[in-house]
């Protein structure tokens, strides 16, 4: 009996102690799903989503570009704003009367090596160790909670806090990377189109041979019948040129990309490094043992698919934790520092005399490459990472297949095959991807292997257009309530920046839109010039339209309403920089948007084909907030965009005109 009183309260307290976290982790299951469901406030939910939409269209980094990144250059420290600016804008002046050539070779590479230099707000160190900070901050509540059965209401309060902050930021750092893709490397982009055009008439294929006789070009048949065939799944890998001029701004923006994703690759060729100079003798002695063990049993590619298979699903299944993270910022600094040799590296031998011949040849080539393999890495970035889980299950299955394939069947047979897809790259890939540069990706076996897992740009759109859906049905339900209930006001119609000036001056958030059929709502306005005439280009749900300010020309030729079905190209320009561009300070006068839609007459065409295209060109002038329009096109207009690399200059044109190609 004594022994039962005595047991008694040591077991009181345990039963206690699961109660009470039951009943907390009962409670918090609770709050989270009313604060999923808005349960708790129904009456303000609309209102509360709305007033999101309006905060996300005008906070978010990834609406909102300008605002979050600095366009301004890495300067030398000790030395003020203003007189580094005069300085160098002095100096660049005597360079370009002296030596007109020379001036524009140094101040390009200076361009890219400063381009390349600066700061990443996506992948900055503070940034990062904010990041990591809220970690430790959850870990630690999560602590706390485990070790205190007191102020359970507190506690999950201050997990719930942490948990949010996480995904606040979480979402803060995917919008800020995709305002720098699209700011830095997105420049235009084309309307995929889901339907293939009309299949040309027998006539079309029928030409006279050298006698003159009628001839049925079998070859040209079959291609434009399997471009027309597998337009719904290829359109967005045709090209739409054969060799553009050579851009260095182009071939920056590419060595760029290239720099920033291989940052990965950086670090496991300096970890395959470590491994053949013997810097760890029992590690390299394990790996050693480990490839000849696989190279006497013929299953070396085995293994490679198998990690492959491996390492991606438990990198899904087990996502790196803080250590990892805290490690993996130890080591970010060498991969930085090797990024700023590159930029270095460019800034001293840019300028140089054997250059320009050697880029002049080559350049084209080269670049069309770097930019190819920059989209390669990004693509195996987001396949390795899940960014697109149906294109990653898919190739996934195809590296299964192949591993299965070495593993299964007899390796003298796998090394055959191996053998014929060699042949078949080099006597079928290779000639088509030559000959025919825009259609290079489709017969890509690198392609093949990642096919529509999407890079950062694409990644980018898909992003923008997710957060433009769940904008548009806020705002057209605010629509219909307001049309239901008449009494129901708007707390504020136009928002402010952070600065405290009213938006409405250059972009607007406009409320009180002008219904068009199909609840076409006016989204989002920006003030400009088209055909000399100053005016409001406006954002709806279903297209976009120039309203002219003055009222004499409203009805004229430069009012324009486009829906976005007829939308096939968008294109970034600027007005060319003079001898004396860097004294000047205001640049917001100097950004066009190109906006090229269908024409009257015919369809679009085959992309790439470039035989039945007909275009209008529109091209908005002294556009403030153009990346701001930019994005939110890409985001509510609902289509699949495809990044193309910028026109030449030379194609620059003014106001509306007919293009066809």
């Amino acid at each position: 009996m004594e022994l039962e009183e005595a047991a008694s309260p040591s077991k009181i307290p345990s039963t206690s102690t699961r109660e009470n976290k039951t009943q907390r982790l009962r409670e918090r299951a609770k709050a989270k799903t009313k604060k999923i469901l808005h349960i708790s406030s129904p009456s303000s939910s609309d209102e509360s989503s709305y007033e999101a939409a309006q905060d996300e269209l005008q906070e978010s980094p990834a609406f909102n570009p300008d605002k979050f990144l600095n366009q301004a250059h890495v300067r030398q420290s000790g030395s003020s704003p203003k007189a580094a600016a005069f300085l160098q804008g002095v100096q660049n002046t005597v360079e370009a009367v002296i030596h007109p050539k020379a001036a524009i070779q140094s101040r390009a590479t200076r361009k890219t090596a400063g381009s390349l230099a600066k700061s990443r707000p996506y992948l900055s160190r503070k940034a990062d160790l904010d990041f990591l900070q809220a970690h430790e901050d959850l870990e630690e509540a999560i602590g706390d909670d485990e070790s205190n059965g007191k102020d359970g209401d507190l506690s999950n309060d201050r997990i719930d806090g942490c948990t949010d902050h996480i995904q606040e930021m979480e979402r803060k750092r995917q919008g800020i990377r995709v305002a720098w893709v699209t700011t830095r490397h997105v420049y235009r982009v084309r309307a995929v189109d889901a339907n293939p055009p009309p299949f040309p008439d027998d006539e079309f294929f029928i030409v006279n041979d050298d006698c003159g006789y009628p001839e049925f070009q079998l070859g040209k048949w079959i291609a434009y019948k399997a471009l027309n065939i597998s337009h719904g799944f290829s359109a967005q890998y045709i090209d739409d040129f054969e060799e553009l001029p050579f851009d260095f701004d182009t071939l920056r923006r590419h060595v760029e990309r290239l720099v920033i994703v291989s940052a990965p690759l950086q670090e496991f060729v300096s970890d395959l490094r470590s491994i053949y100079r013997w810097q760890d003798p029992a590690r390299t002695g394990k790996w050693m043992v480990l490839y000849f063990g696989l190279w006497y049993i013929s299953h070396i590619m085995t293994f490679t698919y198998g990690y492959i298979f491996y390492s991606t699903i438990m990198n899904d299944f087990y996502p790196p934790t803080v250590a990892d993270l805290r490690a993996e910022m130890s080591r970010s600094f060498d991969r930085g520092a090797t990024a700023f040799k590159v930029g270095e590296l460019m800034d001293k031998h840019g300028s140089d005399n054997w250059l320009e011949p050697l880029l002049d040849q080559v350049g084209p080539y080269i670049q069309v490459q770097i930019g190819d393999l920059a989209s390669f890495l990004e693509a195996a970035y987001n396949f390795y990472h899940f960014q697109s889980p149906a294109a990653t299950i898919a190739s996934l299955c195809f590296v299964a297949a192949l591993f299965l394939l070495t593993a299964l069947v007899d390796s003298r047979y796998a090394m055959k095959v191996l053998w014929f897809m060699i042949g078949l790259i080099f006597f079928i890939c290779w000639p088509i991807s030559s000959l025919s540069p825009r259609f290079r990706l489709l017969v890509s076996p690198l392609k093949w292997m990642l096919w529509d897992v999407p890079s950062h740009s694409e990644l980018s759109f898909q992003f923008l257009q997710e957060r433009a859906a769940v904008a548009r049905e806020s705002i057209i339900s605010d629509h219909h309530r307001e049309n239901s209930d008449p009494d129901v006001t708007r707390g504020s119609a136009l928002r402010s920046d952070s600065d405290g000036q009213d938006v409405s001056d250059d972009e607007s958030f406009v409320t009180s839109a002008t219904s068009f059929e199909n609840e076409d709502l006016a989204i989002l306005s920006f003030d400009c010039i088209f055909q000399h005439i100053p005016g409001h280009f406006t954002i709806s749900t279903t297209g976009v339209r120039f309203d002219p300010s003055i009222n004499h020309f409203s009805n004229s030729m430069a009012a324009f309403y486009k829906p976005y079905s007829e939308l096939l190209e968008m294109s970034k320009r600027q007005t060319h920089s003079s001898i004396l561009s860097p004294l000047a300070k205001v640049t917001s006068g100097m950004d066009k948007l190109e906006l090229r839609f269908r024409g009257n007459f015919g369809v679009a065409g085959v992309p790439g084909i470039g035989e039945m295209v007909e275009e209008e060109v529109l091209l908005l002038e002294n556009m403030r907030g153009r990346d701001k329009a930019f994005n939110a096109i890409i985001g509510f207009s609902g289509v699949r965009w495809q990044h193309l690399q910028k026109r030449p200059k030379s194609e620059g044109k003014k106001g509306r005109h007919t293009v066809a190609r």
